[in-house]
């Protein structure tokens, strides 16, 4: 099955963008809840074997003009996304990516 991500693509894009403009870490907090429940929305999906919504998450993130910011949020979500689709090789191309 497919699991929507629990926000727009043009909400997650707002919500990166304003995290990495300000300098104040319970702002950076606030702006980010809904992110973090996202990701645990994904950790569920991904103990039920419907592994999209981590990929999805991580591409969107990936290919976000923030994306240097948030290296530890996709070398989490990445690398496990295509190792639980079977996709080593891409696994593997995207933990380097990110070290």
């Amino acid at each position: 099955g497919y699991r929507p991500l629990t926000m727009t693509y043009s909400e997650l894009d707002s919500m990166l963008t304003r995290s990495c403009e300000t300098e104040d870490e319970d702002k950076k907090d606030k702006i980010l809840g809904p992110f973090d429940e996202c990701i645990n929305y994904i950790q569920f999906a991904n103990d039920e074997c419907d592994y999209g919504m981590g990929f999805e998450m991580g591409m969107c993130v990936f290919s976000h003009k923030t994306s240097r910011n948030f290296l530890g949020t996709i070398s989490s979500l990445l690398p496990l996304s295509y190792d639980l689709l079977g996709r080593n090789l891409f696994s593997r191309i995207m933990k380097r990516i990110c070290e």
